[in-house]
């Protein structure tokens, strides 16, 4: 009997087959006519779709209507190999099977022909995947000693695993495997050069392994040389093209390398997704779910759309395919067909509950833009909720409930103050209730706390206290810094500032090992006005905790009123010791886009918070800053042209004694044109196409922030809302503010004009300190109108984006709810989270 790959059949197997494969080649002409424009991809139409499953149906027929040719592929050969390779076999099978060879007798007749040497020695190479129990057997021996050798050092663990390569019990098929964990002890050693070989010879001994090329790959891309580690994954992909992994981690390369080169062009991730349509979608569907995850970042969310709809009809089982497709209609602003989602979701999955929490959000969201403030929409999710959800979230979903109407009353006592607001709580309080009854004892010290928020936030400081008491006395030990940090807050919030105080000092002497406990005390000081204390705090901190880039960041901003030059030495401090830190980076941004700072360049904040959304992507206010440089920048590429030609000609004409004379008054004049013009710059920020940053920010969905909590007001507010709000705060500060940006460019535009004078070659922050500051500049000469120019601004207004948000305010003049909002709405702790 011949083997099952070379395809011999019967003659009335190869009737049969051949039409199975007209049907094939029928849909496969189909899929070539719609992909017959390299630039649309993979997913360009629906057109794709439908052919894709008429030629599944093809498959199936063909799979039907010749039970000789089952028969023989399940007899053959792949039946020896591990699941891995036996599924990428069978996918190699059922293509070739659906691409036929145009359908005629010819065709099946060349397909028995012996195979070649090479084919011979690839299908040995990779039945060598195939372990007997003896080799698996030796194999977890071998793991066993070599993990604990590696408890021992690196260098014992790799003489050991040389030993065994020599060691003639271990079969040559199996060496590969070994030396994969020689590379592994390399890498970690930063031995990369010996690393990169080691992983080279894993692939040459067993190329059909997937494990070698994802581990030379991540090794490459981990030094930064992203061509290389293109290059390996296609080499991997000729030798496992069915891998899912592999083929998942490419696609990823490819969008990656098309953002890191700034083209933007998908067209090689699209290449990689197109050879799936000729396999069945049972194997592929990971793969293609992918490929719209990918479509939907890139910003062509009806693709993405049109693909997540042909996956849930052929996937309907799996859960996190309808929350991405949830998540992509939420975030499109599209409440409506995201809970039609859900409902479809639902039906098939009644018990999956990140699809419940999500329909929670939607469905708030939507009573309170109809002005329903009883939520009948919500409460009735959440009753079904209670009746379909397993009984370990059914606390979850109460206290949704409970925060749910809490939010309601605030903003029904907020449109009518005249209506009780204890009285409105009432609800909320019976589900807090129903929430500890069904809460996992472990837990309730969460629910206690959200309890004592809403009576303080009601002004009941006496039943929060005791709320706060009891979650102590339930709190696990490694939770107890978390509920000690909220009495602080209570304190601070009824103006007990010693107790305050008195508890944190007693909680840091405690619980050392929390972070949040050294910036807490940090934000505490500085709300009471001692920065020279909050700085000696964070710097403590930092000694426990030098890897916390939050800490760090706070640190480079309370050092700007000593000065550009001190904050800058923080900032270098700080970056060394957390290169990687998305707030660090938004602070170097800050300090670059501070007008009254010496050191303002657009250009290089835009540098630093590319590093900032890049490291740190959920930290929200680096897309709020990056908002504020991009509405800057159009303004000043407006108005400061002319000026400047004007300034630089003035500059040449001028002597040197002359020279910063003559840009004060450049300066001065070009600020008053630009406040004269508020009509002008209101028209050019309208017509800002914000889209790009709108799609980054929504495909990074971040969760905190100072401005990311000031702007975003309830939990069902999506990235692109909080984006558009904080848009319009940024519009308006501009509105008063402008002038002064357009001074300090044409400082910094007079500055490199002086440094490409005199022939200096050196760095930008120093190239502005040959002039006097942007105050200093606009008080030479002035004649008044400079008290007009700065009246009322600072350099302290302009630390963060939000100007308003940069002031200092008294807490205790602020109301109940603005109090609560600074002190309880930036924390993680019960605060809404994106759905994982």
């Amino acid at each position: 009997k011949k083997p099952s790959h070379l395809h011999t059949h019967t003659d009335n197997s190869l009737e049969l087959r051949g039409k199975s494969q007209h049907i094939a080649t029928k849909g496969s002409r189909d899929i070539a006519e719609h992909h017959s424009h390299p630039k649309e991809g993979a997913f360009n139409n629906n057109g794709s779709i439908k052919a894709h499953h008429r030629e599944r149906l093809s498959t199936k027929e063909s799979k039907t209507k010749a039970p000789k040719q089952e028969k023989v592929l399940s007899d053959s050969s792949m039946k020896r190999m591990n699941k891995e390779n036996q599924d990428e076999s069978n996918g190699e099978s059922t293509s070739k099977m659906t691409r036929g060879k145009k359908g005629n007798r010819k065709g099946n007749v060349e397909e028995t022909m012996e195979l070649t040497s090479e084919e011979k020695a690839a299908e040995l190479k990779r039945g060598e995947l195939v372990e007997t129990p003896q080799v698996r057997s030796i194999l977890k021996d071998f793991y066993r000693k070599f993990r604990s050798k590696e408890k021992e050092s690196l260098e014992i663990a790799a003489d050991f695993a040389e030993s065994c390569i020599q060691d003639d019990k271990f079969p040559k098929n199996v060496h590969w495997r070994i030396v994969l964990e020689l590379a592994d002890l390399a890498k970690r050693a930063n031995n990369f050069t010996r690393a990169r070989d080691m992983y080279h010879r894993v692939c040459t001994l067993q190329p059909f392994a997937s494990q070698g090329w994802l581990e030379r790959s991540k090794l490459e891309e981990e030094c930064g040389k992203l061509l290389s580690c293109s290059e390996i994954l296609n080499e991997g992909l000729t030798y496992c093209p069915y891998n899912e992994n592999l083929r998942t981690r490419a696609i990823k390369h490819e969008e990656r390398m098309a953002y890191e080169f700034k083209t933007g062009d998908l067209q090689r991730a699209r290449e990689l997704l197109a050879p799936l349509k000729h396999n069945s979608i049972d194997k592929v569907w990971r793969t293609v779910l992918e490929g719209a995850l990918m479509e939907a970042r890139a910003g062509r969310e009806v693709v993405a759309r049109r693909v997540l709809k042909y996956l849930m009809k052929w996937v309907s089982w799996y859960g996190p395919l309808y929350l991405e497709a949830f998540r992509l209609e939420r975030d499109c602003d599209r409440p409506i067909q995201a809970l039609e989602v859900v409902e479809r979701g639902l039906k098939e999955i009644p018990r999956y509950g990140p699809l419940w929490f999500g329909a929670f959000r939607i469905c708030e969201g939507l009573d309170i833009a109809n002005q329903d403030l009883h939520l009948p929409r919500t409460l009735g999710m959440i009753d079904r909720a209670i009746k379909s959800i397993s009984r370990e979230l059914t606390w979850k979903v109460q206290m949704e409930a409970a925060q749910a109407q809490e939010r309601a009353a605030h903003i029904a006592i907020a449109k009518n103050p005249s209506i009780s607001l204890n009285e409105m709580l009432e609800a909320t309080r019976t589900h807090f209730a129903k929430t500890i009854f069904s809460c996992p004892e472990n837990l309730c010290w969460k629910v206690w706390l959200a309890a004592g928020r809403m009576e303080l936030s009601a002004g009941r400081f006496n039943e929060a206290r005791r709320l706060f008491l009891k979650s102590y006395s339930v709190v696990p030990t490694k939770g107890r810094p978390s509920v000690l940090l909220e009495c602080v807050r209570l304190e601070e919030f009824v103006g007990n500032m010693k107790l305050a105080k008195a508890i944190l000092c007693k909680t840091r002497s405690e619980a050392k090992a929390d972070w949040k406990v050294w910036l807490q005390s940090v934000s505490l000081e500085v709300r009471s006005g001692n920065r020279q204390l909050a700085i000696k705090l964070a710097q403590k901190g930092l000694m426990e905790h030098s890897g916390t880039g939050r800490l760090w960041a706070t640190l480079v901003q309370l050092r700007e009123p000593d000065g550009a030059e001190q904050q800058m030495k923080a900032l270098k401090k700080a970056l060394r010791a957390v290169p990687k830190s998305g707030e660090v980076w938004c602070e170097a941004a800050r300090m670059h886009l501070n007008p009254f700072s010496p050191c303002f360049n657009l250009e290089t904040a835009s540098n630093h918070l590319e590093f900032a959304t890049k490291f740190t992507p959920q930290y929200g206010d680096s897309f709020l800053e990056t908002l504020r440089q991009v509405m800057i920048q159009s303004i000043i590429e407006s108005f400061t042209p002319i000026h400047v030609e004007n300034m630089k000609s003035a500059m040449d004409a001028c002597s040197e004694k002359q020279m910063v004379e003559v840009v004060a008054t450049s300066i001065r004049e070009a600020a008053i044109t630009v406040e004269d013009a508020a009509i002008d710059i209101d028209a050019i920020i309208e017509n800002l196409d914000s889209r790009d940053l709108e799609l980054r920010c929504s495909n990074a969905d971040p969760n905190y922030g100072k401005l990311w909590f000031h702007s975003r007001l309830r939990p069902s507010d999506t990235a692109r809302t909080v984006l558009k709000r904080a848009k319009q705060v940024i519009w308006n500060d501009l509105g008063h503010y402008t002038h002064i940006y357009v001074a300090a460019a044409m400082r910094l535009e007079a500055a490199n004009h002086i440094t490409n004078c005199i022939g200096e070659d050196d760095k930008l922050e120093s190239s502005t300190l040959i002039l006097p500051q942007l105050i200093d500049l606009m008080n030479i000469n002035g004649k008044g109108i400079d008290i007009k120019l700065l009246e009322g601004i600072s350099k302290a207004d302009f630390v963060t984006g939000f100007v308003d948000v940069n002031h200092e305010v008294d807490l205790q003049t602020l109301s109940l709810f603005d109090r609560r909002k600074i002190l309880f709405g930036s924390d993680l702790l019960l605060t809404w989270k994106p759905l994982n």
